[in-house]
């Protein structure tokens, strides 16, 4: 076992590797990377018009959680409302990721969703890695709750999804909106941080031979370490079969570290996170 393993400890290298996963996984260029790697014909024929909204350089948008210094939060979601306008232009399937938009500077809470828009059945399929589709807002258990509002809520409220995408389709259009089932959720305990990630598996497994058209439900394990081994196999994957990703994984662990002052980076640079990160198994993610 190499040195730098052996003077720092395997749980600590981990939540570091796990930690700069977490963050290229929330990159709107690398999410695109990832889905285009697996879907390539993703928005074919929308590509350029897609392109004309927010950063140029991508088609597969990610709005994220944060509020530009000076805008407000009805703001960020009228820029979302804007591409909708755009996208229900468009024919054929079109993805896109949002956060839930934080309340103030303070908030850092995310919680990434994912939305297939279907143009030409004109169907809307929203993703939630919370999702718990045992939950009946109507049943007596929960009609009364003030923190559950919508069925099939988990942990966390897809505000987003429910109040500002749902809603734009619904006033909007004539499109049917739905959400995708789980199996089980993704997401269980609150200290799961692992929403980019969840949403973006999710979305993948969703797109697969078009599994969100058919009434199949996406399977995610009932276990928290069974799940922690789903995601784990899908972080090995994308290195694998991304030439790419190894770069900028490694780029943002050695950014990190660098900006980190009281941890031992030396020992930490040492690590090579490419490689930890293929030879971690689930119970590294507890």
């Amino acid at each position: 076992m190499p040195k730098s393993v052996e003077t720092v400890s395997r749980p600590i290298i981990t939540s570091w590797v796990l930690h700069s996963l977490k963050i290229i996984l929330g990159d709107e260029s690398i999410r695109q990377q990832i889905l285009l790697h697996y879907h390539p014909r993703l928005h074919y024929g929308n590509i350029t018009k897609l392109k004309t909204i927010g950063n140029k350089q991508t088609h597969v948008k990610t709005f994220n959680a944060f509020i530009e210094s000076g805008k407000t939060r009805e703001e960020k979601f009228e820029k979302i409302r804007e591409f909708l306008r755009t996208v229900i232009q468009l024919k054929g399937t079109v993805v896109f990721t949002a956060s839930n938009i934080q309340y103030d500077k303070d908030d850092v809470e995310t919680h990434y969703q994912t939305f297939i828009v279907d143009n030409d059945d004109k169907k809307v399929y929203m993703i939630d890695p919370a999702n718990d589709r045992t939950v009946d807002k109507n049943d007596a258990k929960y009609k009364r709750s003030k923190t559950i509002l919508v069925s099939g809520q988990g942990i966390y409220y897809a505000e987003l999804a429910h109040e500002v995408i749902k809603v734009f389709f619904e006033q909007n259009t004539d499109y049917v909106v739905e959400l995708v089932e789980l199996s089980y959720p993704a997401q269980i305990i609150e200290n799961d941080v692992f929403c980019q990630s969840w949403s973006l598996y999710i979305l993948d497994k969703a797109l697969e031979n078009d599994a969100y058209k058919s009434s199949s439900v996406i399977d995610i394990p009932k276990t928290q370490i069974n799940k922690y081994d789903k995601l784990l196999g899908f972080y090995k994957s994308i290195i694998r079969d991304i030439p790419n990703m190894s770069g900028y994984l490694t780029a943002e662990y050695v950014g990190e570290i660098q900006d980190c002052v009281d941890c031992p980076q030396e020992a930490l640079l040492n690590v090579d996170p490419v490689k930890f990160l293929l030879g971690m198994t689930k119970a590294d993610m507890k």
